[in-house]
């Protein structure tokens, strides 16, 4: 095997959406234990945002992209349970905007062949964590209400979805001018977490911070909060370190003071920790699609407009889940 030709969308510094650049590289070979993946869909997260604004911890990286869909088209060493020309969704971490990435085996699921790469995208990482935290985290019992922030969103849409279909009850936030997408959920709108008029049996929060006390607040002393984001800093003019105190303080309080459980949920150590349930977990989003139980919408750009989409998803102008087509 050689290294291959590949575009990819660079970042050189943390900066506006201007400073996504489109460049030439040579990917590796896969190692030991990865496959190498010819990019047919690359998704576009609000944790792209605030890592390009130099939010987040750990050092910046080239590439962002956290999940993205194609085939296989090299293996290394090691690797006996997936093959060359395999459709597969990848859960790569960095690296998605580019036209070929690699991925470890651990976090690759197959795929069908018929449906559409953007919409197989969205159950990726937007379903996949919808999906995590409603059934293994919160696990609201049908009858029940629950209580979304972001309802209009790649992840709150999904949540209102899979919560519908399990006949649980949902209130949905948003902005009043995407009102009627959430009400098109099936959700029944609310403009903050305060205007819920009962407590719910759990609270999806990917605003974190100071919203993490508000959240408490409309959830059920015996239910839980699902924190699963901190895009309260994107925009907020804080700094890293101001940003990351504020997490931690608002973390800390919730533990401490008497009221529902806060949960703290991360996609990929939930997938790092068991392949099999991750690749269940794909298999049965899969069934729902096909089943028209879940419908994601998406919308899509080239890779050449990463910069685009980054102003769009910043905007909260997307419903939804936005990928990049190479």
């Amino acid at each position: 095997m050689k290294p291959i030709a590949a575009l990819s969308v660079t970042l050189s510094a943390p900066g506006g959406p201007d400073v996504l650049r489109v460049e030439e590289h040579f990917l590796p070979s896969p190692g030991p234990g990865q496959v190498r993946i010819s990019t047919e869909a690359a998704g576009v997260a609000f944790n792209d945002i605030t890592t390009r604004q130099g939010l987040n911890p750990g050092r910046l990286p080239r590439v962002l992209g956290f999940d993205a869909v194609g085939h296989i088209d090299a293996v290394g060493p090691g690797v006996g349970d997936l093959a060359i020309g395999q459709r597969v969704g990848a859960l790569v971490g960095t690296g998605g905007y580019a036209t070929h990435v690699l991925a470890p085996q651990g976090r690759v699921a197959p795929l069908p062949e018929g449906p559409d790469a953007a919409v197989l995208d969205a159950l990726m990482l937007n379903y996949l964590t919808a999906w995590q935290m409603f059934q293994r985290v919160a696990r609201p019992q049908p009858g029940q209400s629950v209580l979304v922030l972001g309802a209009a969103g790649g992840v709150g849409s999904a949540l209102c979805q899979l919560a519908a279909h399990a006949g649980v009850i949902v209130h949905g936030t948003s902005s009043p001018s995407r009102r009627a997408q959430v009400e098109a959920l099936g959700a029944t709108w609310a403009p903050n977490a305060a205007a819920v008029p009962a407590p719910v049996a759990a609270t999806f929060d990917p605003v974190g911070g100071p919203s993490l006390a508000q959240s408490r607040r409309a959830t059920a002393g015996t239910g839980v909060v699902v924190s699963y984001g901190f895009s309260f800093a994107a925009g907020s003019g804080h700094s890293r370190t101001g940003a990351l105190l504020r997490t931690a303080a608002a973390i800390a309080r919730a533990k401490l003071t008497p009221g529902p459980r806060l949960a703290l949920h991360t996609v990929e150590r939930a997938v790092d920790r068991d392949t099999a349930a991750f690749r269940a977990d794909i298999t049965t989003l899969t069934e729902l699609l096909a089943q028209e139980a879940i419908a994601p919408k998406v919308t899509t750009l080239r890779l050449q407009d990463a910069a685009e989409a980054h102003r769009r998803l910043e905007n909260r102008e997307v419903t939804g889940k936005l990928v990049l087509l190479p």
